[in-house]
């Protein structure tokens, strides 16, 4: 079975999953950071999908949330059959990037090498 990547629907679902465990809880991204012993830079890169996750790291949030793993599991299953992230669409980085600027081409310049000679 190929391995999915923090691009899928399926880690859109867990780290909405993480999201809404935090705010059903009532922590801030920064009370979540301090009981996990990390920067909030880090709960919120994980909320947005621009971090990927393992199994330990999700049991240190459902510790912090006050939920237990095997529970986390089941809702997490439930989400990915009944695809209810219709209710909250997956939130997208808010920076927009500028498309890169093309540099100017230099004008060709004409080749060097041996002329040709008329005989």
């Amino acid at each position: 079975m190929k391995r999915k990547g923090i691009h899928s629907p399926e880690h859109r679902e867990l780290v909405a999953l993480l999201f809404d465990l935090r705010r059903k809880r009532d922590l801030t991204q920064s009370e979540a950071a301090e009981a996990l012993g990390r920067g909030q830079t880090y709960v919120s890169a994980v909320e947005v999908g621009r971090r990927g996750i393992d199994l330990l790291q999700i049991r240190e949030f459902c510790a912090v949330y006050d939920t237990g793993f095997v529970e986390f599991a089941e809702q997490f299953e439930k989400r990915l059959k009944a695809a209810t992230s219709k209710d909250r669409p997956p939130r997208l980085s808010p920076r927009k990037r500028a498309p890169a600027k093309k540099a100017a081409k230099p004008a060709a310049k004409p080749k060097k090498g041996k002329a040709s000679k008329s005989r």
